[in-house]
């Protein structure tokens, strides 16, 4: 089950912006891209270094208007906004991570869901066949 933060009010961002979460879901995202999730250290409140949102994989236009209008937006450069692509091909713990963050836009929750259903099973089954230990005592070899 995909869990939804509690939202911060406003994040400060590089010390030098103070971001409003209101601002940031009134953005025309809608435009760009299927969903966007707030994530990362900006969605839990605390000061970041940049803000980190997860989007669909969009082609390099898309991904790079979006970012300029976003940072005009939210009045601020484009070096404090991460984009970051989340689609099948995402390593699941990015996945699991974005996508549990505060929701900006969803357009699409049969796609969100399907994205983090599928990260969430692999977790699942990861952890059953204990995965991760198994790699760690190959890598120690």
């Amino acid at each position: 089950m995909i869990r939804v933060s509690v939202s911060p009010r406003e994040v400060l961002v590089g010390r030098c912006y103070r971001v409003s979460l209101e601002r940031l879901k009134q953005f025309p995202w809608s435009r760009y891209v299927k969903f966007a999730f707030l994530f990362g250290s900006a969605a839990s409140g605390a000061p970041a270094r940049d803000l980190d949102v997860a989007i669909p994989a969009v082609d390099l236009d898309t991904y790079s208007e979006l970012l300029g209008e976003l940072a005009l937006w939210l009045g601020m450069s484009e070096d404090y906004i991460d984009l970051v692509e989340v689609g099948p091909e995402t390593p699941c713990p990015l996945v699991l991570e974005a996508l549990g963050g505060i929701p900006l836009h969803v357009g699409d929750w049969d796609l969100v869901f399907r994205l983090f259903n599928v990260c969430q099973d692999w977790e699942i089954d990861a952890r059953k066949l204990q995965l991760h230990e198994t790699l760690m005592a190959r890598w120690r070899k």
